[in-house]
């Protein structure tokens, strides 16, 4: 049974226990609906907790979500507004946001597009961006690949490779203690590289960026495409 919220919520927390929570933003869509009650608003703010059971829910397009789950998969689909994500173990599936911040201890990070801001912090996790503004990754262990950054980017893990592939010139600082590094800039991005023993290894009078890139024990490649 749809539980309809009575208005438009501006922010909708979502939480759960152990459960999954899929989340579709829909265009034209007045009211949050849920297959888990209660649905509580007050103000501009509208509250689910599915407390065991999975939660499905229905927000208008562009709707900031706020979501805590302790063990389960998170998905959201459609475009939606802020993202603020808190999780204890699971995947985490953003597809189009104003902005992100996800946080969680173990699982997997997929987030297609944000708008502006990027933010993830991860224990053990591999995170994957496709198109972001300014993005802050870090990962004690996993992968970190962000492939379209129009911000500057930091990527910052202790065992894993990091894949950075800009779409236009702003700072990059990567990090890695184990790993390869990988930074690609548009063509006609002039860089000044920063190598692993923050040494000067390429510099030119006129630069577009600064590309810092650490890794411990790994290759360091910045290239243009």
């Amino acid at each position: 049974m749809s539980l309809p919220a009575p208005v438009k919520a501006a922010v909708v927390r979502i939480s759960t226990t152990s459960g999954s929570i899929n989340v579709v933003a829909e265009p034209g869509l007045a009211a949050v609906r849920s297959s888990t009650g209660p649905v509580i608003t007050e103000g501009s703010s509208t509250t689910i907790d599915g407390g065991h059971t999975k939660v499905n829910v229905r927000v208008p397009e562009g709707t900031d979500l706020v979501v805590g789950a302790t063990s389960g998969r998170v998905t959201i689909e459609g475009r939606v507004g802020s993202v603020s994500a808190v999780t204890t173990s699971g995947r985490v599936s953003i597809a189009d946001a104003v902005s992100v911040d996800v946080r969680t201890k173990s699982g997997r990070i997929d987030v297609g597009r944000t708008m502006s801001a990027c933010r993830a912090v991860a224990s053990n996790a591999r995170v994957e961006v496709g198109r972001c503004g300014e993005a802050d990754v870090t990962t004690r262990s996993g992968r970190i690949v962000l492939k379209d950054a129009h911000g500057m980017v930091r990527a910052h893990c202790v065992s894993g490779r990091v894949e950075i592939s800009m779409g236009a010139a702003y700072d990059v600082d990567a990090e890695t203690v184990s790993g390869r590094i990988v930074v690609l800039l548009p063509s006609s991005v002039r860089p000044q590289i920063v190598s692993s023993s923050s040494e000067i290894v390429d510099s030119v009078e006129a630069y577009d960026c600064v590309v810092v890139a650490r890794s411990g024990s790994g290759r360091v490649d910045v290239a243009n495409r």
